[in-house]
């Protein structure tokens, strides 16, 4: 046999120390393995996906209102991190802007509560897999114009001779399946349109959401695209330690996600052809991997020190609402062969 082969077994409740999204393995008084490891390749994963696909900071959003005569209402709607399927979002999401409009404290409006007829209501389509987001039931003069706006989580776009460099964000609305793009779809008609204003970038941010005025009807529902729903699409498993002595490095093609030293990419799905919304409740990912990343080593060189990091789909590291359930991670290392002196 041209060489052999050892296990590291890695279950994340041994690190020493770290965090859930970065985390040190060191073995006490002694190496992790011991040997002329000349690579080692990843072979199986079992991780428990706790990420609630509602969180914090990406669960608020705000609702403006256009005061008859000036002046303007802020209201902020909240929903509580959890898992939810796309009907309870739906649900959360209209439950959080009558909250918000029933505790109106902005000075604007004297302060009054708003109605719940007067304030948008969001739905969901479960053939479709959509999100719409409708106007008020009862039109209320005094509110003329309405606009549904989410913060960026993650830095603007920048915007080079009109190319989009880095497109890429995550809020309550992007998990929603809502995306903003260079035709102010969702905006007055009579808006400007920003010839810099990226495309398909996600929604919202810099530039408004949803606006509703009188001039185009305001009965014109917001309707978004196919719901990823889950938190993230697939997580980004690295390793500086492992791939140290590599002679070149990852590549992607997103200008801001993580690209090196990534040593499997865990995509949030069971494997199997199901009508289950993924994300939207806890589970438990496991894959073994046929066509494995291969890390080289050096020959002379046993593994002190396993370092391993966590990235969500915009290349931010994986952030969690609440501890979840340790995963696991199982490495093959093949050594050096001493018939003919060559590594696998």
């Amino acid at each position: 046999m041209p060489w052999t082969n050892a296990s590291i077994v890695l279950n994340s409740r041994d690190a020493t120390r770290g965090t859930y999204n970065n985390l040190t393995f060191n073995a006490v008084g002694q190496n992790i393995i011991q040997g002329q490891v000349d690579s080692i390749a990843v072979s199986e994963v079992n991780f428990p996906y706790d990420i609630p696909n509602v969180q914090a900071p990406f669960n608020s959003f705000s609702v403006d209102y256009i005061v008859a005569g000036g002046g303007s209402i802020f209201l902020q709607p909240v929903v509580p991190p959890g898992f939810y399927t796309g009907t309870e979002l739906a649900t959360a999401v209209t439950a959080a802007i009558q909250l918000a409009g029933a505790n109106n404290m902005d000075p604007a409006d004297a302060p009054n509560p708003i109605a719940a007829d007067n304030l948008p209501t969001c739905v969901y389509d479960d053939v479709s897999n959509r999100f719409s987001l409708l106007p008020p039931a009862d039109y209320n003069p005094a509110y003329p114009y309405w606009q549904i706006d989410s913060p960026w989580t993650f830095p603007d776009a920048e915007i080079i001779a009109n190319r989009v460099v880095s497109p890429l964000g995550k809020d309550l609305f992007s998990i929603m399946g809502f995306v903003r793009n260079s035709t102010n779809q969702y905006n007055d008609e009579a808006a400007t349109v920003d010839p810099t204003e990226p495309p398909g970038a996600l929604l919202p941010g810099t530039f408004p959401a949803f606006a509703q005025t009188l001039v185009d009807g305001y009965d014109t529902p917001a309707i978004g695209g196919s719901a990823p729903l889950a938190f993230t699409q697939y997580i980004d498993i690295c390793s500086p330690q492992l791939c140290q002595f590599q002679y070149f490095r990852d590549g992607s093609t997103t200008n801001l996600a993580r690209r090196s030293d990534v040593i499997c990419r865990l995509y949030i799905s069971n494997n199997v052809a199901t009508q289950e919304e993924e994300g939207s409740r806890p589970f438990v990912i496991h894959r073994q991997f046929k066509n494995a990343r291969v890390m080289r080593w050096t020959a002379d060189n046993s593994v002190g020190t396993i370092g391993i990091q966590l990235f969500d789909d915009v290349g931010q590291p994986l952030l969690t609402s609440w501890t979840p359930r340790p995963y696991q991670i199982t490495f093959n290392c093949y050594e050096m062969s001493a018939e003919e002196g060559l590594g696998r």
